[in-house]
């Protein structure tokens, strides 16, 4: 049993506070090889992103081997570290970041363990977007409304939110779909 002492030792909490900031710089960096260096060496290693769904250390290698990522403009929101004891931690991470002009949320939670030969390693790692909730949707349709300048009658106002809604969750698949910085767009066809 855990006792509330043990919880977040401040010496704990600071040691895996420098290698979460350390796996940030090589995020950006796409350092390869750093980045797996912070991973558990193991087959019972895990990462699940928004798309991907890895087990163990090979295929974690293989998926960022084959990666083509640019993360310079990844801003953390919030961060919080929790540990429990001296060997085992949780780091989450709230995230901002542009792909192709937009401005995404995501959050990252990550689950170190001190491995005897290894040192403190991610375990267990999972990534998603952050989606809309149906109280924004509200907001957005009011929001959208004023921009276009398309007025929508109070009476309508549910059946437009609704309709946002199924918009939303066909476009979601599209709108996480990864794609290289230097993808070139379709010419336009002329008839």
């Amino acid at each position: 049993m855990i006792t509330s002492r043990e919880i977040n030792r401040p010496e704990v909490v600071k040691d895996l506070s420098h290698l979460f900031q350390k796996y940030e710089e090589a995020l950006v960096a796409n350092d390869v090889a750093a980045l797996q260096g912070f991973f558990w060496d193991s087959p019972r290693a895990i990462r699940f992103g928004v798309t991907e769904e890895l087990y163990g250390a090979d295929a974690i290698t293989r998926f960022r081997q084959g990666r083509v990522i640019n993360f310079s403009e990844r801003r953390s929101v919030r961060q919080e570290v929790v540990t429990f004891g001296s060997d085992l931690g949780i780091t989450t991470l709230e995230f901002t970041l542009n792909v192709a002009g937009q401005s995404r949320a995501g959050r990252q939670t990550q689950v170190w363990a001190r491995v005897e030969e290894q040192g403190w390693r991610i375990v267990s790692a999972h990534i998603s977007s952050k989606r809309h909730n149906g109280a924004d949707i509200g907001s957005y349709r009011e929001s959208m409304s004023q921009l276009l300048g398309l007025p929508i009658a109070s009476e309508h106002a549910a059946e437009v939110d609704s309709a946002l809604r199924v918009m939303s969750a066909m476009a979601a698949p599209l709108m996480e779909l990864a794609l290289p910085d230097d993808i070139e767009p379709a010419p336009r066809f002329r008839p």
